[in-house]
């Protein structure tokens, strides 16, 4: 390998304690600014879901309105279930959804009721805070529950905004309660993100990983190798479908694991022959 290619790998010339911390601290700072270009935006989403349920403003002049427009239209003795069908309905309508990338440029983003009118679109999570707020206006208790990939609400006769099956975190009067089995949900929840996230911003990850991953003077198929391993198998994990090509997601983690360990295997590789050599 030459200089002007070797330079392009100078971390590898640290020693251990200083190379491996290094790397993953670009690791982490790239997938950071992929998924939260913004910092301000960060914060201001970290800073909400301290305490989510405070974001849900049942005097909201938006709110009101909307809860005005379903007045009429409920009754004294309408099912619970029937109301709570009907503000999801009236949220569906008014607030048509979007991902988080295309209206805040983040990964993910909690908005205030406000910021929600203010852009007249959003995805799940700010439309459970303005169907929260609009059933508090009509006298319901109601709190946000997530299972890390959609969030909704739930009140004191049932759930709207349609519900998960597994909530991973509950806001209640108490704060965030984290349920036992948060973690798996996380794990199911990561392989929806990277599914629908926009690729060649997880392309940007990719390429950062293997240039980290790569060391000077392996062999070039192990490099080329890997890197068809990691973006075959992220477009693997990205495959939409029925149920039954669920086997393609774990094939597709597969190979991403392969295009790690490649490039570990080869550096493995060449320390040996270094010491040999010595």
């Amino acid at each position: 390998m030459t200089y002007s290619t070797d330079i392009l790998f100078v971390l590898n010339r640290l020693r251990w304690p200083w190379r491996i911390p290094v790397k993953w601290l670009i690791l982490g700072f790239t997938v950071l600014g992929v998924c939260f270009p913004n910092p301000v935006i960060l914060y201001r989403h970290l800073d909400h879901w301290r305490d989510p349920n405070a974001l849900i403003e049942p005097n909201a002049p938006g709110v009101r309105a909307m809860a005005d427009e379903l007045r009429p239209t409920i009754a004294d003795d309408t099912p619970p279930h029937e109301v709570l069908h009907a503000v999801q309905d009236l949220v569906y309508r008014s607030v048509p959804y979007e991902w988080d990338w295309n209206t805040w440029g983040s990964a993910d983003y909690l908005p205030t009721v406000g910021e929600v009118f203010e852009q007249g679109r959003e995805d799940c999570d700010g439309r459970a805070v303005v169907a929260a707020s609009v059933l508090k206006q009509l006298g319901y208790e109601a709190t946000l529950v997530t299972d890390f990939a959609h969030v909704w609400v739930r009140t004191e006769v049932g759930e709207t905004m349609s519900p998960g099956e597994t909530p991973a975190i509950v806001v209640g009067e108490k704060g965030i309660e984290i349920q036992s089995h948060a973690f798996a949900e996380m794990l199911r929840a990561s392989t929806l993100g990277i599914r629908v996230f926009p690729l060649f911003r997880e392309l940007i990850v990719i390429a950062v990983a293997w240039w980290l991953l790569w060391s000077p003077g392996a062999p070039r198929w192990y490099a080329l190798t890997a890197l068809a391993s990691l973006v075959g198998g992220l477009l693997c994990v990205r495959a939409y479908g029925p149920l039954s090509i669920v086997w393609l997601h774990g094939a597709g983690l597969v190979m991403m694991l392969v295009g790690v360990v490649l490039p570990l295997w080869a550096a493995r590789g060449l320390r040996g022959r270094a010491r040999e050599t010595v």
